[in-house]
């Protein structure tokens, strides 16, 4: 990417940019607009070509050219660039320059890429046991040309290619598929390829570029069904949509995604013009994933297996769109299980019929929870209250909630008044957020315990255990937040020598662990992915609101264009000065606070000497600190 282009960009007249997609007015001494991001009845967004900023205080939103383009068009960063460049005339010819790689995830590339060049070339010729499955599953060869299906066969034929390759690449090639577990090594040190007799399904990352494989088996008893790429330094299951490469067009074009579970069902669902289909690797979407849709549309439409493990990925799901005030609908392919079952026998008009009437997944849910006849106890009818509450919980008080659970509560002929229903409502989400932010009771269990005990034993041993209280987490201070927030922003800094000098005046545990995961993965990661698989890692379970909120902030102004090397080490060198002031601080505060609790005069000397030596560590750090 070119930082020169950019401020090309940013010098022209944002005006020139912005006005090139919505119509603007002179109004004093800037530029005003009707906001395409929400209703607007009168002018509400102004251009400010002087600061090169827009903004939208109506609906909170505001930026630079770029991220107007991107926002308006939803498109990602580069295109938006390109656009950019084309409505002010300005050269593109830096925005094709290849970008400086990273050997190892280059070499890693091109295994895979030399992988699924030989199992697309050897489903070219026919093998019987693919014709078979194609026949079966009634594949179109457009659809296998373009989701690039091939076939591994039984006679190791990976390894017998990678024979072929120059023998001053051939070691380093075989290590590497080796690495990325397409070919294993047996008990006597033969090597073989993993994937035998089995349709192979690659997986492409949101650019295009083969990450890993989904292989299917063909053969009579031959298990497991599936085998799937492990994570590796390639390839992060959780950070892929299968399909999205292809999809990611018809997904503006449509404003509309399909979310689909299996390979078969994304590439059936393409194949019978269902474009904007993308998959998830598994039944989980991650929170990279989710926000890299909700960028791009806010039509979700569920589409996935009609079994009880597809509703309850669903249900999940669908939560955490409504955690962003998306109601996504749900698509029934009943009797039919699943999106290819169902075109394969209702046909492409019966689907469309099926999206046009697809329900929100939340009526859906509350429909399945209320019983046919209605209960008379009360009880049974509180109690349907309490799970509709929770259903709707991730809306929090939002009136797509509130209006639901009057609409639950006629239903139930419970009779209680709107307001009071309201009124329990939104304690119930009072209750269940005290709840989240209670400390979790975790059990204590020995390291080495036999795995071979029964599971009763198991039981019985745990209950027997006291409950220990998970340690809160210290505040974090504002050095530790500012060294956080500088990395993720910048994590060129990660490979300087002198942040493991920064490490040691980290006092947050979660903080270091986060700083020391991020220097181990920075290296070995396409730049591309940074910001997905940082997003994974940060908002997961591990780590607690303070985290959460810097990451947030971190990534929202995170920059391609790194920092020169002079400017990192003066950055952590100051963030070093920082941390060490706040640490000896915090201890000034410490000693000061043990004084005032001594009980003898001995003590309220030794801890006035202390403070007084460390008041002169503090001037002496303020007047040189380098």
């Amino acid at each position: 990417m070119s930082s020169q282009l950019r401020d090309l960009i940013k010098q022209a007249p944002i005006s020139q940019i912005v006005g090139n997609f919505i119509p603007l007015k002179r109004s004093g001494s800037g530029l005003v607009g009707l906001c395409p991001f929400h209703p607007d009845s009168k002018p509400s967004m102004t251009v400010n070509d002087k600061l090169g900023l827009w903004r939208c205080w109506p609906c909170d939103r505001g930026g630079d050219a770029l991220t107007f383009v991107q926002d308006f068009k939803k498109i990602e960063f580069i295109e938006a660039m390109r656009l950019c460049a084309q409505i002010l005339g300005l050269p593109e010819d830096e925005l094709n320059k290849e970008r400086k790689k990273n050997p190892r995830l280059e070499l890693g590339f091109r295994v895979l890429n030399f992988a699924n060049r030989l199992y697309t070339h050897v489903a070219q010729q026919e093998p019987m046991h693919f014709v078979k499955f194609v026949k079966d599953r009634e594949l179109s060869q457009e659809s296998i040309t373009q989701f690039q299906i091939g076939y591994a066969p039984g006679n190791n034929a990976l390894m017998l290619q990678f024979d072929k390759v120059p023998s001053d690449q051939q070691e380093a090639a075989k290590q590497m598929a080796r690495e990325l577990n397409l070919v294993r090594v047996s008990e006597g040190g033969r090597p073989y390829d993993f994937y035998r007799d089995r349709v192979v399904f690659p997986i492409h990352d949101h650019a295009g570029q083969v990450r890993g494989f989904t292989c299917r088996a063909v053969l009579k008893d031959q298990n497991p069904k599936f085998l799937n790429s492990s994570d590796s330094f390639v390839f992060h299951k959780a950070s892929i949509l299968y399909g999205y490469f292809l999809a990611k067009s018809a997904i503006r074009q449509n404003d509309r995604v399909i979310l689909a579970e299996g390979n078969m069902d994304v590439v059936m669902m393409h194949q019978f013009g269902f474009t904007e289909t993308v998959g998830t690797m598994g039944v989980a979407l991650s929170e990279s994933s989710l926000r890299l849709l909700m960028n791009m549309t806010k039509n979700v439409i569920l589409a996935m297996d009609s079994d009880a493990a597809g509703i309850k990925a669903m249900t999940s799901i669908n939560a955490a769109f409504m955690n962003q005030g998306i109601l996504p609908r749900f698509l029934s392919f009943a009797p039919a299980k699943d999106p290819d079952e169902f075109l394969r026998t209702e046909g492409r008009l019966a689907l469309m019929e099926r999206i046009e009437k697809a329900p929100r997944f939340i009526d859906y849910l509350l429909d399945q929870l209320i019983p046919n006849p209605i209960p008379e106890t009360i009880d049974l009818k509180l109690q349907l209250m309490k799970e509709t509450f929770e259903l709707l919980s991730p809306l929090k008080d939002h009136l797509e909630a509130t209006e639901r659970v009057i609409g639950v509560a006629k239903r139930l002929q419970v009779r209680t008044d709107e307001t009071s229903l309201i009124d329990h409502y939104k304690l119930s989400l009072k209750n269940q957020e005290t709840q989240r932010m209670a400390p979790r009771a975790v059990v204590q269990t020995t390291e080495n315990k036999d795995e071979e005990e029964s599971e009763d034993s198991n039981s019985q041993e745990l209950s027997t255990v006291a409950p220990l209280v998970k340690e809160e987490m210290p505040p974090m201070f504002s050095g530790e937040k500012l060294l956080l927030k500088t990395l993720m922003t910048h994590p060129e800094c990660l490979s300087q020598p002198q942040l493991h000098e920064i490490l040691a005046y980290i006092s947050h545990p979660e903080v270091k662990t986060l700083i020391l995961w991020l220097t181990k993965i920075y290296l070995e990661i396409d730049e591309q992915e940074y910001v997905s698989i940082l997003s994974d890692e940060v908002f997961s379970e591990k780590y607690g609101r303070e985290i959460k909120g810097v990451a947030a902030e971190a990534l929202e102004h995170y920059k391609l264009e790194p920092l020169n090397d002079k400017v990192v080490t003066r950055l952590l060198q100051d963030l070093k000065i920082r941390m060490q002031l706040e640490q000896m601080r915090q201890k000034r505060k410490e000693l000061t606070e043990l004084q005032k609790q001594s009980q003898t005069e001995e003590e309220v000397v030794f801890y006035m000497q202390e403070i007084t030596k460390l008041d002169r560590d503090l001037q002496e750090l303020k007047k040189n600190p380098f």
